[in-house]
């Protein structure tokens, strides 16, 4: 039996019944209070004064002032201790809430930028871990072609929204009306989920729903679009090899002059440059002149000669 009132939004008539009606209907969802508390974040603020801001609303247990809760997960996958600091509920400071209340929590000692949506405040007693794939029984309600493996669209699990790419299933391909089992994989960060948790799969006019069936629980696994890491470690060039250091057969090794060239060389490229750096004049016609030129050359190509030793 469904029970009908004839209300007014003008007038306000009939309203008083109609919210007294619903303030005496039973809770659809019961709620135990000691089960171990679960927050699910909806959205984060930084107030002057206060500090961060977390908002959301409670999923079953009880949180009370002081309480020191589990964050997370981390772009890692790690959960981290902080502490309740005040809660407010309907702009009003309350000392705890319950399973099915929405509320506010100033946190203690943590950045806005570390909180994100799709995070979560658990008990510790709840030992939380968080998932990089699951798998899901979905239902494609429309797709204008096929769907296949490495096909991503975004993911909305409770406050998650995350894009996810679908790593194998148990058909070739989806269309239209047809289920499958399928394997997940979050491309970002992991996430927080519990197994019978409903989903909604969607990318432009694509929409499918379904179940969370097994959480696979690889938190120490890297991302698919991050980059190996880099340890650092000696060199392994290989650099110009030493003066003394000797080939196969205990000459000099290959690649490396002897002592002896590396000398001529040297001097060689020295009175190249300081014959650059000399004003540059007209020949003489003295004999003094050009037999030292010829000296000079001489002395040149004597050194460019490996037996001469310079």
């Amino acid at each position: 039996m469904c029970p009908i009132f004839q209300i007014s939004n003008v007038t306000g008539e009939n309203l008083d019944l109609l919210k007294m009606f619903l303030n005496l209907l039973s809770p659809r969802t019961s709620y135990r209070e000691e089960e171990p508390a679960e927050f699910q974040i909806d959205d984060t603020y930084s107030v002057p004064g206060v500090g961060t801001v977390v908002s959301g609303t409670t999923l079953r247990g009880l949180i009370k002032l002081n309480d020191t809760l589990l964050l997370g997960p981390d772009p890692l996958g790690n959960f981290l201790p902080i502490a309740v600091k005040s809660i407010h509920r309907k702009r009003m400071p309350v000392k705890e809430v319950r399973g099915g209340q929405t509320a506010s929590f100033a946190l203690k000692k943590i950045k806005r930028s570390s909180i994100r949506k799709g995070m979560v405040m658990v008990s510790p007693r709840l030992n939380p871990q968080a998932s990089w794939e699951f798998e899901a029984e979905i239902l494609v309600l429309h797709h204008p072609t096929t769907i296949s493996p490495r096909y991503q669209a975004m993911v909305h699990c409770g406050s998650i929204r995350q894009t996810a790419t679908i790593l194998s299933m148990d058909k070739d391909c989806l269309r239209t009306g047809d289920k499958a089992t399928v394997h997940f994989r979050f491309i970002k960060t992991p996430e927080y989920l519990h197994i019978d948790q409903r989903l909604v799969f969607r990318e432009g006019r694509t929409k499918a729903v379904g179940t969370i069936t097994k959480l696979l629980q690889t938190t120490n696994n890297s991302p698919m679009n991050s980059k190996p890491q880099q340890i650092k470690m000696q060199s392994t060039k290989k650099g110009p090899l030493s003066k003394r250091e000797d080939g196969p057969s205990g000459g000099p090794a290959l690649g490396v002059p002897p002592p002896g060239d590396e000398a001529c060389s040297l001097g060689a490229s020295q009175s190249a440059l300081s014959s650059s750096l000399q004003p540059t004049s007209k020949p003489s016609s003295g004999g003094r002149r050009r037999g030292g030129q010829r000296h000079k050359v001489k002395s040149q190509g004597a050194c460019a000669t490996p037996a001469s030793g310079c």
